[in-house]
């Protein structure tokens, strides 16, 4: 597996990316709902357009043109029509008769086989529109919107476009005016062939012979069996009497109609038609992710009320119980750093501080630093704290190194840009007095949470991370202890080999081993620690890649668990399937329902949409307060989170994208290739 370089590409690409990503689904969605709506009738206000079958423009005016007497030109709208077209095609190649079909884009790129076996047996094609109705009575923008993805659908099906635009019984005047400007052959019927008040074939042929006298275009309706019923009549009776039936353009001597499509036309018509195909299989998707997601949320809130029923009756249950004895072993603190010089300090001065009633033994571990960590420790001069030196291997080799050198059965394993309360290390040792206890979860805190980054992340540590400790800890599965604050029983180590360095997330790797190895991982919220978190959306995102490929990593040598027995099962079957739910689906499913929101709103016309995620955000805002609640928090920074939900978790979705495609390549990334900056910020500890 090759190492990868510690610097990424700037954020601001992914956002881009996850722009424009959104941006397409919005795209295929809106092109789908187009294709499914119709034009508007006629509103009455219709201005005479000149006389004549086919109007062009000749200088300023509109000119008419009209067939030679006992000329038929039969013409067929709003299809193709997957039933009734072939059957027209059939009649009309059965009788070596052509004709113009005015199809509408639409569906064009539901049936582009339809359209291309019109080409190939001679007739000719023309549009009346992208969708059915009258698009002449659109604005002029829209007019020329329809008239261009019904152009690009027929430059996808025949690699070509047309001249020749159908106007409806009743056209607008103005719009008449305008296509005749932009260049179309606007074609106008003498007889429709399905006028609602005649009653059968027999009176449509009876039409049609009447003004094929003098020329005729016949207008008729691509779909229905009268259709058929009538080409089939018409046909007969007008060939027996030796009329001719031609195409329009052969029958005016106009010049082909048909121009050649170029290469981003057709490009731009498949993309076009592709949307529209798939739109309808996009909107079930997003349906049914939004619904999982949903059902995600509500297990969670489910969860989160068992947890609050179990965790009042296991204090009922202890409050009955005598005291136990308390168990204050000896503890070894291993410390590792690499170029820590902005937080080592006050991390060991915070350790020093302890009011543990036993020996606590401090080690850091200087893994290859170069801005004078080491020499910052040693000049503390506190006799309980150690400096090991070592060259840079990574956090596993040096958080091994110092386990190797500490005297004592109780490890510690701290972060060095960590502080402890004075009575965090009583609080995380007790649970160790049980000897089925391989290890111990502390309660990580954020400490620089006072501008809004802070906040976020504070929120997510609270709502996110503590809040599936303690569900995991109530189904003993926990997953991570994490690396800032945890204890381990040193012969549990042994067990498991130490700390791998197999994965970049090695305190998940190891807290899964650890239960596979059939130790109980249990968690302590009173034992809690202050940590800096990332101050710039560069270094938080280096830092959460960095953690979500870790546990991806984590998730996939652990896999075997799915199948195991006893204590190692339930981790594989319970703690993997909810990394695996909360950790990756769920942030995957996120940013759809803002696509959703948008597209009700703005595309599908339908405002429910914003009703249900607003319902969906503010059961994830209470989820998260009584998180807080659960933590020990003040509800206050909660007015942040509808915030952080609708910008931060697409940060996060980026990151688990990355990740994701990271983890499948096999690549690896180095220790400190996620870590941001210190600043060394006053921690907050109350």
């Amino acid at each position: 597996m090759t190492a990868v370089s510690g610097r990424h590409r700037v954020p601001w690409t992914h956002w881009v990316t996850l722009a424009l990503l959104l941006a397409l689904m919005l795209g295929v969605l809106t092109v789908h709902a187009y294709a499914g709506t119709t034009n508007a009738e006629p509103d009455g206000t219709i201005t005479p357009s000149p006389a004549g079958q086919v109007l062009r423009m000749e200088g300023d005016r509109l000119s008419g043109h009209s067939l030679p007497a006992r000329t038929v030109a039969l013409t067929f709208h709003g299809g193709p029509d997957p039933k009734w077209t072939p059957k027209v095609l059939d009649a009309l190649a059965a009788r070596g008769t052509h004709a113009t079909f005015f199809l509408t884009g639409a569906r064009i790129n539901e049936h582009p086989g339809l359209v291309r076996r019109m080409v190939a047996e001679g007739h000719e094609v023309a549009v009346t529109g992208f969708r059915s109705g009258d698009p002449t009575t659109l604005p002029g923008w829209r007019l020329r919107l329809e008239l261009s993805l019904a152009q690009g659908a027929l430059a996808d099906a025949t690699g070509s476009h047309t001249r020749l635009f159908g106007l409806p019984p009743e056209p607008a005047g103005r719009a008449v005016q305008r296509l005749g400007r932009a260049g179309y052959l606007l074609v106008n019927a003498d007889v429709d062939g399905q006028e609602p008040h005649w009653e059968g074939v027999g009176d449509t042929v009876g039409e049609i012979a009447s003004a094929a006298e003098h020329g005729a275009v016949v207008r008729m309706r691509d779909a229905g069996s009268l259709t058929v019923d009538a080409v089939w009549a018409t046909l007969d009776v007008l060939g027996r009497g030796g009329y001719r039936f031609t195409t329009l353009s052969d029958g005016l001597d106009l010049a082909d109609p048909v121009v050649s499509a170029d290469g981003l036309d057709r490009f731009t018509g498949q993309l076009l038609a592709w949307a529209q195909r798939n739109g309808g299989a996009l909107g079930v998707l997003l349906d049914v992710s939004i619904a999982v997601a949903a059902m995600l949320a509500m297990v969670r809130i489910l969860l989160q009320l068992g947890l609050a029923h179990t965790a009042r009756r296991l204090a009922r249950e202890r409050a009955l119980r005598p005291e136990p004895p308390p168990f204050v072993p000896p503890v070894s603190v291993v410390v590792p750093a690499h170029n820590e010089a902005a937080t080592i300090v006050a991390t060991v001065r915070s350790l020093v501080a302890t009011r543990y009633p036993a020996e606590v033994e401090i080690i850091v571990v200087d893994d290859g630093s170069t801005d004078g960590t080491a020499e910052l420790v040693h000049g503390l001069a506190l006799p309980a704290v150690r400096v090991l030196r070592r060259a840079n291997a990574g956090k596993p080799a040096a958080l091994n190194t110092g386990v190797a050198a500490a005297r004592h059965e109780i490890l510690l394993m701290v972060d060095a840009d960590t502080e402890f309360e004075p009575e965090t290390i009583g609080h995380l040792v007790r649970p160790l007095a049980d000897q089925r206890v391989g290890s111990v979860s502390g309660n990580t805190k954020v400490g620089n949470r006072d501008g809004l980054l802070g906040r976020w992340q504070h929120l997510e540590y609270c709502a996110g991370s503590n809040l599936d400790r303690q569900i995991l800890d109530a189904l003993e599965c926990i997953s991570t202890v994490p690396g800032a604050i945890g204890a381990f029983r040193r012969q549990a180590l042994a067990e498991v080999g130490g700390v791998s360095a197999d994965t970049l997330a090695e305190d998940t790797d190891l807290t899964i081993a650890l239960s596979r190895a059939g130790w109980r991982v249990s968690y302590a919220q009173r034992a809690r620690a202050w940590t800096e978190v990332p101050g710039t959306l560069s270094g938080l995102y280096r830092q959460r890649y960095r953690w979500s490929y870790g546990t991806f990593q984590s998730m996939w040598k652990h896999r075997g668990a799915l199948v195991e027995r006893g204590r190692a099962g339930r981790m594989g079957r319970c703690g993997l399937l909810y990394l695996f739910l909360y950790q990756l689906v769920l942030p995957l499913l996120a940013p759809v329902m803002d696509v959703y929101v948008l597209y009700g709103l703005f595309i599908a016309d339908a405002p429910g949409a914003l009703v249900l995620w607003t319902a969906f955000l503010a059961v994830q805002t209470a989820g998260a307060g009584y998180a807080m609640r659960l933590d020990g928090e003040s509800l206050r920074p909660l007015w942040a989170y509808p915030l952080q939900q609708v910008a931060y978790r697409q940060l996060v979705y980026l990151v688990v994208i990355q990740s994701l495609v990271t983890a499948l390549h096999g690549t690896r990334l180095r220790w400190n290739s996620g870590r941001s900056q210190r600043a060394g910020s006053e921690t907050v500890t109350s």
